[in-house]
C-alpha cells in the first residue's frame, strides 16, 4: 500500500493521473515548471486583456467542482480505475485560458494540502492535465464547429476533445517518465496510451454528460459556446454548483474505487512504483485529517475543506483578474 506522512492511504485513495516526487530528473522537472509557468503567464495576460468577463464566483465554483469531480475514481477496466479530470470541460465552460488557470488551481491545491501529485511534479501535472488537456480539448471543438455550426457540433466537439485530451496527457506523462530515465521511452508511452483509452473513454462520458446538463439548465454558464453572454443570477449559480460541488466531495468522494489508476497501474506493473518519495509532508497527505484516523468521514471532511479551499484561492485570482479587466477598458 502507498504512504504518506508515515501512514497508510486511505482505501479509495489511488494516487490519481498525477506524478509524484521522485519519478522525474532534475531537468525534466526544471523544463516542465517552466512550461507551466509559461503556459499560466500567457493565460493570466490572454484573460486580463479579453473585454468579456466572467464573474469571480463562477470561476472559483467550478475549479471547486473540478476538485470534488477528480476525487471520484470507478473502476474502467479490470484493475484500473478513472475519474473525470475535467480540461476539456473546463475549456467548454470558462474558455480556454479560465479553464488553464482553474485547472492550475485545482492541481496545485492537490499536491500543497494533499500530496496528491509531487511538489517537485507539479510543473508536469499542470501541462500534462492543464495546458495539453484544456488544449486538446479546446482545439477540438474549435475545429468540429468550424464545419458544425451548431450546439450539437459543440457538445460532439468538446466530448471528443475530452478524450483526445485524456490521450495527450498520457502520452506527455510517458515521455516526461521515458526522458528521466525510469523506462524506455517509446515503451512506456505504448503502455501509457493503452491504459489510458478506457479512461479517454469515461472522461469523454462523463464530459458529455456534465455538458447536456448544464446546456440544458444554464446554457448562460458555457462561455466555449458564446463568451459575450452574459451569466444571469450568478448569485444563485455558484451557490447551486458549489453545493454540488461540497456533496460530491463529503458523500461520494470517501466511497471512490480503490483501484489504481492508469499511471500507478503502470507504475505498480513495470516496477518503479518504489521510486516514489515524497518531497514534502502535507497537511491533509492522502485526504485524512491530521489529529483522525484516514477513515471514509476523515477523507469527507478533508474533500470538502479541499473543495473550499480551491473555490476560495480560485475566487480570489478571479476577482483580481476582473478588476484588472475593468481598469484597461473603463
Amino acid at each position: 500500500m502507498n504512504r504518506c506522512a508515515g501512514r497508510p492511504l486511505p482505501r479509495w485513495y489511488a494516487g490519481r493521473v498525477h506524478i509524484p516526487d521522485g519519478f522525474l530528473s532534475t531537468g525534466v522537472t526544471t523544463a516542465t515548471w517552466i512550461a507551466a509557468a509559461t503556459g499560466v503567464a500567457a493565460a493570466l495576460r490572454a484573460e486580463r486583456a479579453d473585454p468579456h468577463t466572467m464573474p469571480s464566483g463562477i470561476l472559483g465554483a467550478t475549479a471547486a467542482f473540478l476538485f470534488a469531480a477528480q476525487l471520484i475514481n470507478v473502476p474502467i477496466a479490470p484493475g484500473v480505475s478513472g475519474h473525470l479530470v475535467g480540461g476539456a470541460l473546463a475549456a467548454a465552460l470558462l474558455g480556454p485560458w479560465r479553464a488553464l488557470v482553474a485547472m492550475s488551481v485545482v492541481i496545485a491545491m492537490q499536491a500543497v494540502l494533499f500530496q496528491d501529485g509531487g511538489i517537485t511534479a507539479l510543473g508536469a501535472n499542470i501541462v500534462d492535465m492543464g495546458v495539453a488537456g484544456v488544449s486538446a480539448g479546446y482545439a477540438v471543438m474549435a475545429i468540429t464547429t468550424r464545419w458544425w455550426k451548431s450546439p450539437s457540433g459543440f457538445g460532439v466537439g468538446i466530448v471528443v476533445g475530452a478524450f483526445a485530451a485524456t490521450l495527450a496527457a498520457s502520452v506527455l506523462t510517458g515521455l516526461w517518465l521515458g526522458l528521466s530515465g525510469i523506462y524506455p521511452v517509446g515503451a512506456i508511452v505504448q503502455i501509457m496510451l493503452v491504459t489510458h483509452v478506457p479512461i479517454g473513454v469515461l472522461e469523454a462520458a462523463l464530459t458529455g454528460a456534465v455538458l447536456v446538463t448544464v446546456l440544458r439548465w444554464r446554457p448562460d454558464l458555457v462561455r466555449g459556446l458564446n463568451a459575450d453572454r452574459p451569466v444571469s443570477h450568478p448569485v444563485v449559480a455558484v451557490v447551486g454548483i458549489l453545493g454540488v460541488a461540497a456533496a460530491l466531495a463529503a458523500f461520494v468522494a470517501p466511497f471512490a474505487s480503490a483501484l489504481p489508476d492508469g499511471l500507478e497501474y503502470a507504475a505498480r506493473s513495470l516496477g518503479f512504483a518504489a521510486r516514489e518519495q515524497a518531497a514534502w509532508t502535507a497537511p491533509m497527505a492522502g485526504y485524512g485529517l491530521p489529529l483522525a484516523t484516514t477513515g471514509r468521514v476523515a477523507t469527507g471532511i478533508a474533500g470538502t475543506l479541499g473543495t473550499l479551499a480551491v473555490a476560495a484561492l480560485a475566487w480570489i485570482i478571479g476577482r483580481s483578474l476582473d478588476a484588472h479587466t475593468h481598469a484597461v477598458h473603463r
